[in-house]
C-alpha cells in the first residue's frame, strides 16, 4: 500500500526533510502519486519507491559494531532489490501490452483511412467518367441538331411550294 512522506519518516526514523531530499524529479515522476485522503490531496510513494527509500535509509546504515565484526543485511537487501526489480518488470510488461494495443488500434485506423481514401478516389473517377460521357452525348446531340435541320427538309416541302 502506498505510504505518505510522514509515514516513511516515522518508519525509517528520519525527518520528513530527509525523505523530501531523496524525492528528485525523476523519482517523483516514477514513484510518487497524488491521492485524495480525507478530502485533502496527499503525496504518496508507491511500493517500488518505498523499497528504494527503504534500501537507502535502512540498508545504507551498516555500521561496524564495537566487537570488530562487520555485519550487514545484504541478504535482506538483495531480496528487496529482487522484489523491486520484479515489480518494475511487471509494470514495464503492462506498459508494453498497452503500447501493443495502441499500435493495433492505430493500424486499424490507418487501414480504415486508406480504404476511405480509395473509395473517395473511385467516386471522383466515376464522376469524371460520367461527366465525360455526358459531354460526349451533348456534343453528338449538338452535332445531330446541326445536321438534322438539313435532313428534316422533306419532299413535300417542295411540292407545297409549287401548289401555292
Amino acid at each position: 500500500m502506498p505510504k505518505t512522506i510522514r509515514e516513511l519518516a516515522d518508519e525509517f526514523d528520519v525527518s520528513k526533510q530527509a525523505i523530501r531530499k531523496k524525492l528528485d524529479a525523476n523519482f517523483r515522476a516514477n514513484y510518487v502519486q497524488t491521492v485524495t485522503r480525507n478530502g485533502v490531496q496527499t503525496l504518496v510513494i508507491t511500493n517500488s519507491g518505498y523499497l528504494l527509500l527503504k534500501q537507502h535509509f535502512i540498508g545504507g546504515n551498516n555500521q561496524k559494531p564495537e566487537g570488530g565484526t562487520f555485519t550487514s543485511n545484504t541478504g535482506n537487501r538483495n531480496q528487496d532489490t529482487i522484489e523491486l526489480l520484479n515489480q518494475q518488470l511487471a509494470i514495464k510488461d503492462n506498459q508494453i501490452k498497452e503500447k501493443d494495443e495502441q499500435l493495433k488500434s492505430m493500424q486499424k485506423l490507418l487501414d480504415q483511412s486508406q480504404q476511405l481514401q480509395l473509395m473517395a478516389e473511385r467516386k471522383i473517377e466515376e464522376s469524371k467518367a460520367i461527366i465525360t460521357k455526358q459531354s460526349t452525348i451533348n456534343n453528338t446531340e449538338c452535332n445531330n441538331n446541326r445536321v438534322n435541320p438539313k435532313l428534316k427538309k422533306t419532299w413535300w416541302h417542295f411540292w407545297q411550294k409549287k401548289m401555292k
